[in-house]
């Protein structure tokens, strides 16, 4: 068994070792031994802890007793490079950051490590996470496990690679534009944001701040092979630190208490989203499943579709063009720096303080009118990316064109930042989209359809 423990949940896991069926040890060995195996063709994990974690599993093992309602006991994680791991590197990426080691648990890690959890290694990323491809000026690509000519998505590539190849049960990434739905998708795992507010943000390593837009557009979350074990650990990690003044102290759950199944918005294309046939017809499918399941689905659009991926862009694009890249431009790898240029100074409103202002204003406008229509809509289903997992390079090097058609298919990603909304990613590329702070309905209905798509399966590469 010790050698296929890797294929297999976290709920799995934790049942096998509460029933001493399996030790904590023979648990972080098993997937040590699968990142020795799939790690050097996949490039997940930039360092291990093996070690540490296995120290940590015999600690456990001789407490087993006190143990077993720890709702991740010896769970094996993988934790994304941007995180802080106390005396692992975080290096963003960035050969100048090459030798960066966190001082100490950032929050998130912390609850982690408290509810049983065992950190098996640092996932890569692409530099200073902004990209939906995980190339690193410092670690070099992260390939797809289910076919290694394939990108893993990005930015939190590492951290999808490494659960979709068994190297860790669940992983953390973080979501500003997509970074854990985009490569949950092209992965075919399941991937969690949650509302912004909803899990601490609090480095220990500068910057320990960043720009406005973080607090309402970024969100940490989970990647796991099936939405349970997501729920597990969104509900460790969530809740409000002072650490991160963005947080707010709201139950884990609410919004799933009545049981009932709220009215679903069915949206393909409204954002101007390119998308293509296959994934219509995933869309189709998933709504047929929500529906099967007593779902009301009707074709519906929030206010103001089309606008609101380009002004998630205009604020995003004005913060990196005229502080971000001013700053650390130089920093970054050439295909890395091309793409934040290419991409945001189509978008970037210019260093006059009362054009950004203005995106802010007619964001919170956005904000307001969806607000209203998801109260006749709670759930929003559409496409996370418009394609299917694309080639390595699909975005390497775009012009301008290529560049603004890339934008056009992820349209549907990023309205769900801009209104700092939760969404989960299902393992065949659509997410459900929830009102902030409704986690608990949209995993209710991603339940639903995951009882047809199955928990998604470990690739070998």
């Amino acid at each position: 068994m010790a050698d296929s423990l890797w294929n297999l949940t976290a709920q799995q896991m934790r049942e096998l070792i509460r029933k001493k069926e399996v030790s904590r040890v023979e648990l972080v060995q098993a997937h040590l031994t699968r990142i020795e195996q799939t790690n050097p063709q996949v490039n997940a994990l930039i360092e291990t802890c093996a070690d540490e974690a296995l120290d940590q599993a015999r600690q456990a093992d001789a407490q087993h007793e006190i143990r077993t309602q720890l709702p991740l006991d010896g769970i094996p994680f993988s934790i994304k490079d941007h995180y802080d791991v106390k005396g692992m590197k975080h290096t963003e990426g960035l050969p100048a950051r090459a030798e960066e080691r966190s001082p100490e648990d950032e929050p998130v890690v912390r609850r982690l490590r408290e509810a049983g959890a065992i950190i098996v290694g640092k996932a890569n990323q692409p530099d200073l996470q902004i990209r939906w491809n995980t190339i690193s000026h410092l670690f070099g690509a992260t390939r797809n496990p289910r076919d290694l000519s394939k990108t893993a998505g990005g930015s939190s590539g590492g951290d999808a690679a490494a659960v979709t190849a068994g190297m860790a049960a669940i992983a953390m990434g973080q979501d500003y534009g997509g970074s854990i739905r985009v490569p949950a998708s092209f992965c075919g795992i399941y991937g969690l944001r949650p509302s912004a507010g909803r899990v601490p943000s609090a480095p220990t390593i500068s910057p320990l701040d960043g720009p406005p837009s973080l607090d309402f557009m970024a969100s940490k979350g989970p990647l796991a092979r099936c939405i349970e074990d997501l729920q597990t650990t969104y509900e460790v990690i969530s809740g409000r630190h002072h650490a991160d003044p963005a947080t707010v102290p709201v139950p884990a759950l609410h919004g799933n208490t009545d049981g009932k199944r709220p009215r679903v918005a069915l949206m393909v294309d409204a954002t101007g989203a390119k998308v293509t046939e296959e994934i219509r017809k995933r869309l189709n499918d998933t709504a047929a499943l929500l529906q099967d399941a007593g779902y009301e689905v009707v074709d519906a659009q929030i206010p103001n579709a089309k606008r609101a991926p380009e002004v998630w862009a205009e604020i995003i694009g004005t913060e990196l063009m005229e502080v971000g890249m001013p700053e650390f431009g130089h920093l970054l790898g050439e295909s890395n720096r091309q793409h934040i240029e290419a991409m945001f100074s189509i978008y970037n409103l210019g260093s006059e303080a009362k054009r950004y202002i203005g995106a802010l204003v007619e964001r919170r406008k956005i904000q307001r009118e969806v607000a209203g229509f998801m109260e006749e809509h709670p759930l929003v289903l559409c496409p996370v990316a418009g394609m299917p997992t694309p080639s390595l390079d699909f975005d390497h090097m775009l012009d301008r064109e290529a560049t603004i058609d890339l934008f056009d298919h992820m349209r549907n990603i990023t309205w769900v930042n801009l209104l700092s909304l939760p969404s989960l990613a299902l393992s065949n590329g659509i997410q459900i989209v929830g009102r902030r702070f409704h986690e608990g309905q949209i995993l209710q209905a991603g339940l639903c359809v995951q009882e047809s798509l199955g928990v998604a399966s470990v690739a070998t590469p």
